[in-house]
């Protein structure tokens, strides 16, 4: 059977748990086995939260390290906190924003230091927040980029896309899903 990691990080009200359960909702209206575990701080404040989605043939709902199969950064430098569980075959999915820590003299890392240390490594970066826009609601990234994940494969013999758009609560984030999509499915048509 089919089993797919993905870990999601991004920072307190990005949509991160949303995300997870969009996934885990979708992955239950398949009847495909799903665990989804939470990892955060202080979320309320901007600080770090990581989702742990597992679906298919998987007995524990933590990742472990090194075996995402998908990281996907809503806030760019949050998929680096999470390089640990990445390997050589992890493809990151990384949404064009940073944003600057809550700490105090902390240095925010731009888009394109994250992208040089993930040099080399399999990646794509997608404007999720000019989709979500489009899509009418900047709030929608996490759709934007739920829709991107299912375009480049990601739940291929897991999950069908009438299951996502069954899960989906809102017509803006169906838009959504469906701008990421097209996304992944130009760049994946170019490559």
């Amino acid at each position: 059977m089919v089993r797919v990691n993905i870990l999601i990080a991004g920072v307190g009200g990005q949509g991160i748990i949303t995300m997870g359960k969009m996934i885990s909702n979708a992955a239950s209206i398949e009847g495909v086995k799903v665990m989804v575990a939470e990892t955060h701080g202080l979320a309320q404040r901007g600080g770090a939260v990581n989702i742990h989605v597992r679906l298919g043939n998987v007995y524990y709902p933590l990742i472990p390290k090194g075996g995402a199969d998908y990281i996907v950064g809503l806030e760019a430098s949050e998929a680096l906190r999470n390089l640990e569980y990445s390997n050589e075959g992890t493809v990151f999915v990384i949404n064009k924003l940073s944003i600057r820590p809550v700490l105090p003299k902390v240095k925010a890392m731009n888009v394109e230091e994250v992208l040089s240390i993930i040099k080399g490594r399999k990646h794509y970066l997608l404007d999720a927040k000019s989709l979500a826009d489009q899509a009418g609601n900047s709030k929608t990234m996490n759709s934007v980029l739920l829709g991107f994940l299912y375009g480049i494969g990601a739940f291929r013999g897991l999950i069908r896309e009438k299951s996502f758009e069954e899960s989906l609560k809102s017509e803006e984030n169906r838009r959504a899903f469906k701008l990421g999509l097209n996304e992944a499915i130009k760049l994946v048509t170019l490559l």
